[in-house]
């Protein structure tokens, strides 16, 4: 007879198979919070598989115990395995918590270094939501990103969102005003697919566990897909794709190697296939330009 503690411990598993399906269904046809949680949902029980089986090897013998699991994969959903399932669930929420803390700290940390300045909201664009404060930082290379910052004081469980769009005045002054406004308009696409408080956190993430090549790809995957959806986000906001295109083209010849930050990053960091994604994007820009989809008046 079956242990219902035997068949307890399917769950994760099944709930992990029916995600992964859920998000490659989701991830050309959803909203960005759609795709992004669900991609959250998957890493965290993914991370609770992963710990769980570690914490079962480590605790019979390293090596020999990998190939007795890898003979009898079952071996981990017997009665007994709860003891390591456990230890599983607390090394993956010390991981997501490690990961977290590095996030906000990070992000605290490039303020303080960064010490930008405020900068008034763009008067064509339309007032965010939730608190978003743009700055410009000094810094020749061209970059602008943007990020998701906790803070005490109210709202939900006494905390509350800031988001921060910063542009290097590198950046700010090879542009014309509305070409700085696109670039604005990119970021602003990013918080409002929740890119700052989902995506910036799995690429912290991916970067604590480089030996995880799922981890690394799935957070590679999303980020190319949210960029090129942040830029349509900006033609639609200012219906000026060609404005993004030169922004882009202006960032990419300054000359300047641009610095990977851990933000959602304009440039999307340094390198020759940034290079190429850069020049990816300034094609889109311009065919959706040609389109017309996006013209005054049209578009939302």
């Amino acid at each position: 007879m079956t242990s219902p503690l035997f068949v307890a411990l399917y769950v994760p598993v099944l709930v992990w198979v029916a995600t992964g399906v859920s998000l490659l269904f989701a991830f050309r046809r959803s909203a960005p919070p759609v795709v992004l949680r669900l991609a959250a949902t998957f890493l965290a029980l993914w991370a609770l598989l992963a710990t769980t089986t570690l914490a079962w090897v480590l605790s019979h013998g390293g090596w020999s115990a990998v190939v007795a699991l890898a003979s009898h994969p079952l071996k981990i959903f017997e009665p007994a395995a709860w003891v390591w399932w456990l230890e599983g669930a607390v090394g993956a929420f010390l991981v997501f918590a490690v990961a977290f803390l590095l996030n906000q700290l990070v992000g605290r940390g490039l303020l303080h270094l960064l010490r930008p300045t405020e900068r008034a909201w763009p008067a064509t664009l339309p007032m965010p939501r939730d608190r978003t404060t743009f700055l410009v930082f000094p810094s020749p290379r061209p970059e602008a990103f943007s990020f998701t910052l906790l803070e005490l004081g109210v709202g939900r469980f006494g905390v509350h969102r800031r988001e921060m769009i910063l542009m290097s005045d590198g950046l700010e002054l090879r542009l014309a005003p509305e070409e700085v406004e696109a670039v604005v308009a990119h970021e602003l696409g990013h918080i409002r697919g929740l890119d700052g408080r989902y995506l910036t956190f799995l690429r912290t993430l991916s970067r604590m566990m480089r030996w995880d090549p799922l981890l690394a790809y799935l957070a590679y995957t999303l980020t190319r897909r949210e960029e090129f959806r942040a830029d349509e986000d900006a033609a639609r906001l200012t219906h000026n794709p060609m404005a993004l295109a030169r922004a882009l083209y202006k960032a990419m010849a300054s000359g300047v190697v641009s610095a990977p930050v851990p933000g959602s990053t304009f440039l999307g960091g340094a390198g020759q296939r940034a290079h190429r994604e850069a020049l990816e994007r300034i094609r889109r820009l311009v065919a959706m330009a040609e389109s017309g989809r996006f013209r005054e008046g049209e578009g939302g």
